[in-house]
């Protein structure tokens, strides 16, 4: 965990950055079914950036003009100690976490227009709709969570931004521990696959680790059979002899900081035929990608470089037809990768994705409208201390490589006979999917590819399946 030092710098360039009073909110405890049933708090990723283990219904305003912080918190009672035990003081608090003050959360109104007066009060919309609701009134801002263009002023997402997307050595220090159980889990549910078991066994390892390490699940945890369901949260498949297991699962830290990471590997511990080719096209794609991030690198073209490896090795395998080049600038290679090559990461799985392109893709850059491309997540120039995933894929998707309008468009550059074959095989359950994904930093010299310790290589992979099955 970071320490305190490091959450009052960041708080200090953030008051630095901007020109008016800003407040932000934690957000609180969000029921399950009944209201004292709760789902597992996670503050808001833009007030834990700035505070260590936020409280449940914690705020925090930020005054330029003093240079403040005041830090909002439930009052202490009695009956909160009896059911959740003690906390620390208001006065532990403030001294803890080096603040100007402490208040009372029921107070928060109150102090607030109290201390800004007549100025222009900025809020970030969150999760919590409550929280949204009550920072809406105060700032008199049209705040929704669930809209990129209303989650708040786009001057304040600019300044959060920008701090948020060159990591620290302390962050990096928090995303290398949650990449190493990252590792640990992923290693496991290899060693423990074996046919005749549903995935959900599988899960409970991968999320069992994360749990013995204090983390919990950044995302919730795609493992399946069904590898061409990019998102498929499912896990009520029996693992057949013949079957490939794609895991995409990544460890969330106390502090936020996560990894996320995909393998892909074969039920009985060897890939068949085409398995091996589909995999070791991929795998090359996703080095090459890798090879690419570098400081000043456009994240657009590493992802072309990805989708022109997969579409050269597409072609070598008959199911594309013509130059690489031509089909990627087609979009032809975007029936069998209908995505882009990753996406910012940190404290969010896909770090700051609330804010849109606007983030994303910068003031100059615009969202490409064919079908597969559309899907890059980012499109920024690279920087020391930015994080990124990088996961080419291929996939056989009945419902894109039976689609007629598809066939029309690429009838002379997609053998859409040979993509049947794949989507009959596996006694008409078809091939599925591959997917590798690491996660990397780009730093002055290049990268660092923070997952790397945990097996690809598909000799080392075959090697590791059905390892710890007793």
């Amino acid at each position: 965990m970071p320490n305190p030092a490091h959450y009052k710098r960041r708080r200090a360039e953030f008051l630095a950055a901007i020109d008016t009073p800003v407040l932000l909110m934690a957000g609180g405890w969000i029921s399950r079914n009944y209201p004292a049933n709760w789902n597992p708090f996670r503050a808001d990723s833009n007030f834990l950036f700035f505070f260590p283990e936020p409280e449940a219904n914690a705020a925090a305003l930020f005054d330029p003009k003093d240079g403040s912080v005041v830090l909002f918190l439930d009052e202490r009672t009695q009956a909160d100690a009896l059911w959740h035990g003690a906390v620390p003081s208001f006065t532990d608090m403030k001294r803890a976490l080096g603040v100007t003050a402490v208040e009372q959360r029921a107070e928060l109104a109150k102090v607030v227009r109290k201390k800004i007066g007549r100025r222009r009060l900025r809020c970030l919309a969150i999760a919590d709709a409550r929280a949204t609701a009550e920072a809406a009134a105060l700032s008199g801002e049209a705040l929704d969570f669930y809209s990129s263009a209303r989650i708040g002023d786009e001057d304040l997402l600019r300044v959060i931004a920008h701090l948020r997307l060159h990591k620290d050595e302390a962050e990096l220090a928090e995303m290398r521990i949650a990449a190493g159980v990252t590792r640990e889990a992923h290693t496991l549910a290899m060693a423990r696959t074996r046919p005749g078991i549903y995935e959900q066994e599988l899960v409970g390892h991968v999320e069992g680790t994360f749990a013995r390490h204090g983390c919990v699940p950044a995302y919730n945890t795609i493992l399946s059979v069904r590898g061409e369901v990019l998102h498929n949260h499912a896990h009520g498949n029996l693992m057949l002899e013949t079957d490939q297991v794609l895991l995409d699962a990544g460890a969330e830290r106390p502090s936020g900081y996560c990894a996320d990471v995909t393998r892909t590997w074969p039920v009985n511990g060897h890939f068949s035929p085409e398995a091996r080719d589909v995999y070791d096209i991929v795998l090359a794609a996703e080095k090459a990608a890798i090879d690419a991030v570098r400081p000043g690198a456009r994240y657009r073209d590493v992802h072309m470089t990805a989708a022109r490896v997969l579409a050269d090795g597409l072609v070598q395998l008959g199911l594309l037809k013509g130059d690489p080049g031509a089909l990627v600038e087609s979009g032809a290679h975007a029936l069998f990768f209908p995505h882009g090559t990753g996406h910012l990461l940190g404290l969010d799985v896909h770090d700051m994705e609330a804010f849109g392109d606007l983030i994303a893709y910068g003031k100059d850059r615009q969202r490409s409208k064919q079908f597969g491309t559309a899907y890059l997540r980012l499109d920024l120039d690279l920087a020391p201390g930015m994080c990124v995933t990088i996961e080419p894929g291929i996939y056989f998707v009945p419902a894109i490589l039976r689609d007629a309008a598809f066939k029309k468009q690429f009838k002379g550059q997609v053998d859409f006979r040979r993509a049947e074959e794949f989507l009959t095989m596996n006694s008409l359950r078809g091939f599925g999917g591959i997917r590798i994904e690491d996660d990397v930093v780009c730093t002055a010299a290049g990268r660092e590819v923070l997952t790397a310790a945990i097996p690809k290589e598909r000799l080392a992979v075959e090697a590791l399946v059905g390892s710890g099955v007793a």
